[in-house]
């Protein structure tokens, strides 16, 4: 089979033109919904496991055409009441409306197919993270957030990413999309996959706060648990038993694929972990635990990136644990490019790579 390189070359080139842009934030208005006009806010509670889609969501009731409050139907009427908590009881809610094969290039978001779209502020609460359970099924990723959203109390499974948001190339989130302000609070991201953010994909110019929270299992090409390309603090969490197998895709050379197996940080927004633990989580090409490289400047010749040493990427290590991350390179559970990792005591890592020298910090080996 013959390789045209100089076409794998200007793909590479483009590509990583697209991406460092969109790691310095610039086409994050890509990824906005436009969210529609406001009503009055209020309580929606889902009064079945079934996925239907709302009869009428602007009228304020959230209600199918069989009279029911579904999950989808009560994620429509939300985004008609800006403010509204969704209350969602313990069941299985199992997505079956496939996206529209006619809208995954590109970003069109469509709350009534594929994922979960949420595009005003909203609460959505469940009953406990082992009692409900948001179940994609395979058909998407599970929820797709453009405004300030809370998740509480549920697990969050299933998703695999239908929406390349850049066309024909790879997907992100596999369960959550996040292009807003996002905090989890006591909630589960369970056995997810994309390519790339297999759990979370925090796109350039969001947030994502975790408060006990455990994400795990999931996996993807780069960035297994969490890709962040923004501001990320994860708090009293743990990330764990993620998996990045790098596709070997001509257009994801190099630091484009196989790094990050819990956390991925390509955005020059603080990433702090407080209390959290990072175990378990594999990549075959560096970063096993945590990979930071804003813009993908781990794409850079070594010449240049042994040498050059300017943080633009920051992560903050507090009382937190890094251990039993593995990777095909040279063992590290950190690894840093044009980044700096402080650590502000109480850290414990099985290697020297995650840079804990403060008071209170352990290295294992």
């Amino acid at each position: 089979m013959t390789t045209n390189t100089s076409a794998g070359a200007a793909g590479a080139v483009a590509i990583t033109a697209l991406i460092i842009g969109t790691a310095a934030g610039f086409p994050a208005a890509a990824y906005a919904d436009t969210a529609p006009g406001a009503d009055s806010p209020g309580v929606i509670t889902v009064n079945t496991t079934a996925d239907e889609i709302a009869a009428d969501p602007r009228s304020g009731l959230c209600r199918t055409a069989s009279g029911t409050c579904t999950l989808r139907a009560a994620v429509q009427t939300a985004n008609a009441r800006p403010g509204s908590t969704i209350v969602v009881p313990a069941g299985r809610y199992v997505l079956t409306i496939p996206p529209d094969p006619r809208k995954v290039q590109g970003r069109n978001p469509d709350a009534t197919t594929g994922d979960l779209n949420l595009t005003a502020p909203t609460v959505l609460r469940g009953a406990g993270r082992d009692r409900t359970v948001l179940d994609a099924n395979g058909i998407d990723r599970v929820l797709s957030v453009a405004a300030p959203v809370t998740v509480a109390e549920l697990t969050v499974t299933g998703g695999v990413a239908a929406q390349h948001e850049i066309p024909f190339y790879d997907t992100g989130g596999g369960g959550i999309a996040n292009s807003s302000n996002l905090a989890l609070d006591d909630v589960t991201v369970r056995g997810n996959s994309a390519g790339y953010g297999g759990g979370i994909f925090n796109v350039p110019g969001s947030d994502l706060q975790t408060k006990n929270t455990t994400i795990t299992g999931n996996t993807s090409g780069e960035a297994g648990g969490v890709r962040c390309d923004n501001t990320c603090t994860f708090t009293d969490s743990t990330i764990s038993d993620n998996r990045v197998v790098n596709p070997g895709e001509w257009y994801r050379p190099g630091g484009f694929a196989g790094r990050g197996g819990g956390v991925d940080v390509r955005g020059r927004g603080v990433v702090t972990f407080d209390h959290a633990m990072i175990t378990g989580n594999t990549a075959p090409d560096g970063g096993s635990g945590i990979n930071v490289a804003p813009a993908y400047l781990d794409t850079l010749p070594h010449q240049v990136t042994d040498r050059v040493d300017v943080p633009l990427g920051t992560v903050i290590l507090r009382n937190s644990t890094i251990t039993a991350n593995t990777s095909g390179a040279a063992a590290a559970s950190c690894t840093k490019v044009f980044a700096r990792i402080v650590s502000e005591g109480g850290n414990t890592s099985d290697d020297a790579s995650c840079d804990l020298t403060a008071a209170g910090d352990r290295v294992l080996s």
